[in-house]
């Protein structure tokens, strides 16, 4: 006895195959061409946004190690600017406390003059 081969489009097995048993089943092929497609650019786009977040991460990376060097940089010439400017402050400071010092000895002698002079005029 030779086997019958079932049509696929007889989906309830009644050995006959009905326009709406044609129409289901052609959704069904259609439903799942759709599904594959829909997977397939699923996982393009998933490797494409994997491949764009690996290359943003090393390129974050590289701007993190620009600024690291930047700042670095900034910091040098910072620390400089204070070194100097500390440096033209103490001259300063010194010059000014020399100053302060001529003129303390110059009042200082005034008054030890006129310290002299009211005792001369006292004893007198």
């Amino acid at each position: 006895m030779a086997e019958e081969v079932k049509n696929p489009m007889d989906l309830n097995g009644d050995g006959k195959v009905t326009i709406a048993e044609k129409v289901q089943y052609k959704a069904g092929q259609a439903y799942d061409k759709i599904k594959e497609e829909a997977k397939e650019a699923y996982d393009k786009a998933s490797l494409k946004a994997k491949d764009l977040g690996e290359k943003a991460a090393v390129k974050a990376k590289e701007l993190g190690a620009k600024a690291k060097v930047e700042a670095k940089e900034a910091y040098d010439k910072a620390a400089l600017k204070a070194k100097d400017l500390g440096q033209k402050a103490a001259v300063k400071a010194k010059e000014v406390y020399a100053e302060a010092k001529v003129e303390a000895k110059e009042l200082t002698d005034k008054a030890k003059a006129k310290i002299g002079e009211m005792k001369a005029k006292k004893e007198a």
